[in-house]
């Protein structure tokens, strides 16, 4: 008995027939990942000389996550034209159905199609990223994870040793700032954020979602601070990271709190970040730690009384009288007027 085979040699020289069904009345309600997987599958029913892949595997060669392609999977379940079968944790035969005849013949029975159940993970960790990135999906609502950024959250689990609910808050806190600029970034520069905010967090100390919470809180302090101090000094622009590291130095190495700034501040009509740092770091050295402190430590005049003369004591008052006595005679003499002269 003959065999026949079509040899194509590559994958780019095959070609895919769909149902034009599909493109007038599936295709339009579907989301376009949902559309990219069924096309993908599609076109390895036409193709049986390529090698066996899993979910995985396809997430990959479309730039999706693995949950969005088993997401894709059960609604086309759901929609009739394929069904699933699993034939292992993560293997399953997709069968797909030719819609027309399937409308047409309606009341003949396809094969028992099999909804893939949610399976319980062996490992929570994988409970945890799942729901990490299905989290930060949600996030980005109509935008889908980048392979990019997919890769970049698993860095940062293995690389910085960060938890999956504080990934999800790092790039909440990201999102966040970048939502609050003045500019669009472009996906490169969204991911290049995202990497310098994590190296940021994970010097700070931060490896879970509690330690990140409260670096979160930390940091919206300190910018609150960083804000009053140029607002006094009239700087309206942020603060320069020369300049937070100086500010930084008045806050953590020295202890002093922003009411104690707010003094130092007070201190001179043209305040400048040197002038101010001169002061705090002279209080710092002289030890003080208060309010109460600083309030003994009275501004020095810009100029200070001479001296008082020391008071004459008795033995030279008495020279001086002596003096009197030895030349007033001489003295008064030539100043002698007779009665005869007037």
């Amino acid at each position: 008995m003959n065999r026949f085979e079509l040899i194509l040699g590559h994958d780019d020289l095959g070609v895919t027939p769909l149902e034009n069904i599909f493109i007038n009345h599936y295709m339009p309600v579907a989301r376009g990942d949902y559309v990219k997987v069924y096309l993908y599958g599609l076109k390895r029913c036409f193709n049986q000389g390529l090698a066996p892949i899993n979910n995985a595997d396809i997430a990959k060669d479309l730039n999706l996550l693995e949950t969005d392609v088993k997401k894709a999977w059960e609604y086309w379940v759901s929609e009739g034209i394929l069904s699933l079968e699993c034939t292992g944790t993560r293997d399953a035969l997709v069968r797909f159905y030719n819609i027309t005849g399937s409308i047409l013949y309606k009341n003949d029975t396809h094969p028992e199609t099999i909804a893939p159940k949610r399976q319980t993970p062996t490992n929570a960790k994988e409970d945890r990223i799942r729901r990490m990135y299905d989290t930060i999906q949600d996030m980005y609502e109509s935008r889908t994870i980048s392979k990019r950024e997919t890769m970049l959250f698993k860095r940062w689990m293995d690389d910085y040793n960060f938890t999956p609910e504080a990934v999800i808050l790092i790039v909440e806190y990201s999102l966040n700032m970048i939502n609050k600029k003045e500019r669009t970034f472009t996906p490169a520069q969204v991911t290049s954020y995202f990497e310098t905010v994590a190296k940021g967090f994970y010097d700070a100390g931060v490896r879970d979602h509690t330690e990140a919470e409260a670096h979160i809180r930390k940091s919206a302090d300190e910018s609150q601070s960083y804000y009053q101090i140029f607002k006094y000094l009239g700087i309206h622009r942020n603060p320069m990271v020369s300049e937070r590291q100086l500010m930084d130095t008045w806050f953590k190495d020295y202890g002093f709190s922003i009411e104690i700034i707010t003094q130092a501040l007070s201190r001179t009509s043209k305040p400048n970040m040197k002038y101010i740092d001169g002061i705090l770091k002279n209080w710092h050295e002289q030890g003080f730690k208060t309010l109460e402190d600083i309030q003994k430590d009275k501004p020095k005049p810009r100029w200070e009384p001479k001296d008082k003369t020391e008071p004459i004591s008795d033995s030279r008052k008495q020279a001086y009288l002596d003096m009197e006595v030895e030349f007033a005679e001489d003295l008064w003499g030539e100043l002698e007027v007779n009665d005869e002269d007037l």
